[in-house]
């Protein structure tokens, strides 16, 4: 007889970094030295792991958590700053199979011969907290239905404040529905007091279009970077791209339907007058999200040496202390400018995100943030107020 699972993941869908807890009952459980036998595989058929539960005393049932074996098929890949229009949003997402299975006898064996196998699910990058997860709902991000054909942006934060010189992403999940599949995003630019200048569609290459999870150049330098041949007026992105202060520009997913999720805006902030520094973060859904700290940055070298005592001489009459090894790093102090409550509530998403990137020279580097605590704040309790946060490089410098 087959294994049954009673309950799991029970959604197309499920975030990777949260428990991916299956319950199981078997009808052989009176046979002697009774265990419950899990292979965990990916979609080809390859078995990563042989897991094995004793069955549950009180109740018989049978318990896998195969999330941290499922983790090692997610290997993401960071983003690209030359990225214009969609990719595949790579390394962010895997699909996995698991074949239930029963073992017992007084040489325990293995039996294959009756396998329940749970398959076509997906799991993805994401790390929600515990009440996020127990009332989660794949279905807004992955949508499975025709009615709900396009999928919701992988982000927290709908309304954001970008600079002309910033770039993002937005991450889009793939819908399942069979007959409708997301086509693309519709952009559309207006001026600072909120009349339309321009709307075009973006569509999803074809070679894209079929990935579970896509990535949509969404910060103001991948829009003006899209040609003539990627948006539907047959226009650059540069051509009439918002400059003004207040001015901003609307993005949302579209299906093949024509159905539309909702929009996300991206605001043109003031002329900066500091360094300003973008750092981007894979949030908890597992998408990439930013933000510009636009006041006062500083930046400063960590040191630290190993020394011993050394002598000059033959006869040791004079010893000093010789560094013999050390290393540096370096450490941004990073400002922003003052905060809604909405980026206030948002942004501990960097701060415990574990893949963080300052956007220094052109380039992105990986980099750590040093905080251990966040305060969130709101308006109405507080005060508008200013986020300050140490992100250190990742690398480490030799001193020798």
């Amino acid at each position: 007889m087959a294994t049954t699972v009673l309950s799991g993941s029970p959604q197309a869908a499920t975030p990777v970094y949260n428990k991916m807890l299956f319950k199981v009952s078997g009808s052989l459980i009176a046979q002697s030295n009774y265990r419950y036998v899990c292979d965990v595989k990916n979609t080809a058929g390859t078995t990563l792991a042989r897991l094995k539960c004793d069955k549950l005393p009180s109740t018989n049932y049978g318990f896998f958590d195969v999330a941290k074996v499922v983790e090692t098929l997610i290997a993401p890949i960071k983003p690209t700053l030359t990225q214009a229009g969609f990719v595949d949003h790579a390394g962010y997402y895997s699909g996995y199979r698991l074949d239930f299975m029963e073992e017992y006898g007084n040489t325990p064996v293995v039996y294959t011969g009756t396998v329940t196998t749970v398959s076509g699910r997906v799991s993805f990058a994401g790390n929600l907290e515990q009440l996020e997860l127990a009332t989660w709902s794949g279905g807004v991000y992955f949508p499975s239905i025709l009615v709900d054909g396009v999928s919701e942006a992988l982000t927290s934060i709908a309304n954001r404040t970008v600079y002309s010189n910033n770039y993002g992403w937005l991450a889009m999940g793939q819908s399942s529905g069979s007959g409708v599949y997301d086509s693309g995003a519709a952009v559309q630019y207006f001026n600072s007091a909120g009349v339309s200048q321009r709307s075009f569609q973006v569509a999803l290459p074809s070679g894209v279009a079929s990935n579970t999870i896509n990535r949509f150049g969404a910060g103001p330098m991948n829009l003006k970077s899209l040609t003539s041949g990627q948006c539907s007026d047959n226009q650059a992105g540069s051509v009439s791209f918002p400059t003004a202060e207040g001015a901003y520009y609307t993005i949302a997913f579209l299906d093949s339907g024509g159905n539309l999720t909702k929009s996300y805006r991206y605001t043109l902030g003031p002329c900066e007058r500091f360094n300003s520094i973008p750092v981007h973060f894979q949030n908890k859904f597992g998408g990439i999200d930013s933000y510009t700290f636009t006041l006062k940055n500083r930046k400063r070298a960590n040191i630290s040496r190993q020394t011993y005592g050394y002598n000059s001489d033959v006869y040791a009459t004079t010893t000093y202390d010789k560094v013999w090894a050390g290393d540096f790093d370096y450490v941004y102090a990073l400002n922003s400018d003052w905060l809604t409550d909405a980026e206030s509530a948002w942004l501990i998403e960097m701060v415990r995100s574990g893949q963080v990137w300052l956007e220094l020279d052109g380039q992105l580097v990986e980099a750590i943030v040093n905080a251990n605590t966040y305060q969130f704040t709101t308006r109405r309790n507080d005060r508008l107020t200013q986020l300050q946060v140490e992100v250190a490089v990742a690398y480490k410098n030799n001193i020798l």
